[in-house]
């Protein structure tokens, strides 16, 4: 978890400054992190809360930081850059503990197909699912069997295209697709029921999914549209109610 301790043992671990000048980078910290709202930042008040480093450019290019900087003979933005840095690593730590959850996820999907029918799926709100903070980023637990069944329920099938068949499995000899939460589970701190349900998984296949994650908006609009239709009603069901411009915006970073 980010905060004035991590932070200090960072500097530590990472950098060769003396101690005295870690005590007044730390001490910096602090002090920025209660004037805040004197370089535009009036939505936080705890520079251990960001994670984007582009609110550290902020500050940095702010009239009054540099005043103050000026007076600090510069200690202010070095503390800034340092802690930069910090932001910098945990969130590749974050990306790292991401990417480790991703391949437990598929590695589950491909190795243990489900076999299952619409009459054992009953769509209904759940509780939201567990997760762990790394870095005051949450890491939201999916259940792979609900994506395997909601795979299986799509018959192996490309939800927007069906005639899309690039190729079979090895593990089950089925038309090779992938699963897709709709609405991200990034964005799960945002409802109140789970994200992590038969209604919001999608079956789609590798070119489409590639396309939903890493295409323009305007190539991957298309796809949205239909798999939002098609769950619209599911997802209701489940306690989840959207519109399309809101479901857009987690597409559009």
């Amino acid at each position: 978890m980010m905060n004035r301790v991590g932070f200090v043992k960072w500097l530590e671990k990472y950098t060769e400054i003396s101690s005295y000048s870690i005590g007044r980078y730390a001490g910096a910290i602090d002090t920025l992190s209660s004037e805040l709202e004197n370089y535009g930042l009036n939505a936080i008040n705890n520079l251990y809360i960001v994670t984007d480093t582009a609110m550290i450019d902020n500050i940095l290019s702010n009239a009054e930081f540099k005043k103050k900087n000026n007076k600090g003979n510069r200690m202010y933005s070095a503390a800034l850059n340092y802690f930069k840095r910090y932001i910098e690593q945990n969130d590749k730590e974050f990306q790292g503990e991401l990417l480790k959850e991703e391949l437990e996820f598929e590695k589950y999907l491909t190795e243990k197909p489900a076999n299952v029918s619409r009459g054992n799926i009953e769509d209904k709100p759940n509780d939201k699912p567990k997760h762990r903070s790394v870095y005051n980023k949450k890491i939201w637990s999916r259940n792979p069997k609900y994506a395997s069944e909601a795979v299986a329920d799509a018959d192996y099938l490309c939800e927007f295209n069906d005639q899309h068949h690039h190729f079979k499995s090895k593990f089950n000899q089925k038309n090779y697709v992938e699963a897709h939460h709709l609405i991200p589970m990034s964005s799960q701190d945002q409802f109140d029921c789970s994200l992590d349900i038969h209604a919001n998984i999608v079956s789609i296949c590798l070119v489409c999914h590639k396309k939903i994650h890493f295409g323009l908006f305007e190539d991957k609009k298309e796809i949205i549209d239909k798999l939002f239709d098609s769950r619209r009603e599911r997802l209701i069901k489940s306690g989840i109610n959207i519109t399309t411009l809101e479901l857009y915006s987690y597409y559009q970073d």
